[in-house]
C-alpha cells in the first residue's frame, strides 16, 4: 500500500513541475518576450485559464505528504523549514504580482507588478532548485543540523540555477505553442537560446549528484542518471522540434524534462518514503478519497486544455 502511494505521490509532484513549470517560466519571461502592455497581456493571458487549476496540484501533493507520509517532514525533509518558508512567501507574492497588476490603469503601477513577477518567479524556481539540491544531499555529517548540511555546499545552488533555465525554456516553449503573430517568433527565439544550456546544466546537475551525493548502489544511481540523461535529451530534442515549428512536440518533451527533477528525487528518497509512511488502515481511508478526487482532477485539468486549445489573439478573453 505505502508502494502506491509513493507512485501517486511521484506521479502529483511530476505533474506540478509539468503545469507550473510553464507558469513559472512564462513569469521569468513577461519583459522579455513581452515588450508592450499588450504584449504582456497575451502572455498572462495564455496562462490564465490554466493558472489556478495547476496550482491544485502542489495542494494535492501537501495533502497526500500530509496525509499518506506524515513523518517525511522529519526523515526526508527535516531542517529545511526556513526554506520552505521563504518558499511559500515568494509563491504568494508571485500570485499578488499577476492579481494586483491590473487593479490600476498606471502604467508604472503595472510595470512594477511585472517587475514583481519577474523577480518572484525566477526566485520561486530557484526555491525549487535549492529544495530539490538539499533533499539530494541526505543526511547530514556530524555537528551539523539538518537544514544547514543540506543548504551548505555549491549542489544545491547548481540545482537552483539549473531549474531556473528550465523552467525558463518550459515557460519559452509554452509560450510558442500559445501566442500567435510576432509574439511566436520571439518566444521561438527564445526556447532555442535557452533549451540546450538548460539541458546541459540538468545533465551536470544530475551528474553531480551521481558523483558527489547520491548513495553509491546500482539500484540508486542507474535509474537516477537515466532519467536524468532522458530529461536532458527531451529538452536538446524540444531545441530541434522548436526550429521546425513543431511546437506541440515540443512541449511535450520540455514538459517531461520538467519532470525529471522530481523522478530523479524520488529515486533517492525511495528507502525513506515506506519508513515515513501512514499505517495501513490510514492508507485504505485516505485511498477512499483520492479514489474521487483525483480522477475529477486529471478530468478537470484535460478539460481545460481542451477547451482553451486555441493560440491567444486579439479575440481571447482576457484573464487577470
Amino acid at each position: 500500500m505505502d508502494l502506491v502511494w509513493a507512485v501517486l505521490l511521484g506521479l502529483l509532484f511530476c505533474g506540478y513541475f509539468m503545469v507550473d513549470g510553464f507558469d513559472i517560466g512564462t513569469g521569468l519571461l513577461l519583459r522579455q518576450v513581452g515588450r508592450t502592455e499588450g504584449e504582456r497581456r497575451a502572455l498572462l493571458t495564455a496562462i490564465g485559464p490554466f493558472f489556478l487549476g495547476n496550482e491544485v496540484w502542489l495542494v494535492a501533493v501537501g495533502g497526500v505528504l500530509a496525509g499518506a507520509f506524515p513523518l517525511v517532514e522529519d526523515r526526508a525533509l527535516g531542517g529545511m523549514y526556513p526554506l520552505v518558508v521563504v518558499g511559500l512567501l515568494v509563491w504568494v507574492l508571485r500570485d499578488v504580482s499577476i492579481w494586483f497588476r491590473s487593479r490600476r490603469a498606471s502604467l508604472g503601477w503595472r510595470a512594477g507588478w511585472d517587475r514583481m513577477l519577474v523577480v518572484t518567479s525566477a526566485a520561486f524556481a530557484a526555491f525549487w532548485g535549492l529544495f530539490t539540491g538539499a533533499a539530494f544531499a541526505g543526511l547530514p555529517p556530524a555537528g551539523m543540523t539538518a537544514g544547514a548540511a543540506r543548504l551548505a555546499g555549491p549542489y544545491p545552488l547548481l540545482w537552483a540555477v539549473a531549474l531556473v533555465a528550465l523552467f525558463a525554456a518550459h515557460g519559452a516553449v509554452f509560450l510558442a505553442a500559445r501566442l500567435s503573430g510576432d509574439l511566436v517568433k520571439r518566444a521561438e527565439a527564445t526556447a532555442v537560446r535557452l533549451l540546450r544550456p538548460a539541458a546541459g546544466l540538468l545533465a551536470l546537475a544530475v551528474s553531480a549528484g551521481a558523483v558527489f551525493v547520491l548513495p553509491k548502489r546500482w539500484e540508486v544511481l542507474l535509474p537516477a542518471v537515466l532519467i536524468g540523461g532522458l530529461g536532458a535529451a527531451a529538452l536538446w530534442a524540444a531545441s530541434a522540434a522548436v526550429r521546425r515549428g513543431r511546437h506541440g512536440r515540443a512541449l511535450t518533451l520540455t514538459s517531461l524534462a520538467a519532470a525529471s527533477p522530481v523522478a530523479v528525487l524520488l529515486v533517492r528518497l525511495a528507502w525513506d518514503l515506506p519508513d515515513a509512511a501512514a499505517d495501513d488502515a490510514t492508507l485504505s481511508t485516505l485511498g477512499g478519497f483520492a479514489l474521487v478526487a483525483l480522477p475529477l482532477l486529471a478530468a478537470a485539468q484535460a478539460w481545460m486544455w481542451w477547451a482553451f486549445r486555441r493560440r491567444v489573439d486579439a479575440g481571447t478573453v482576457v484573464f487577470f
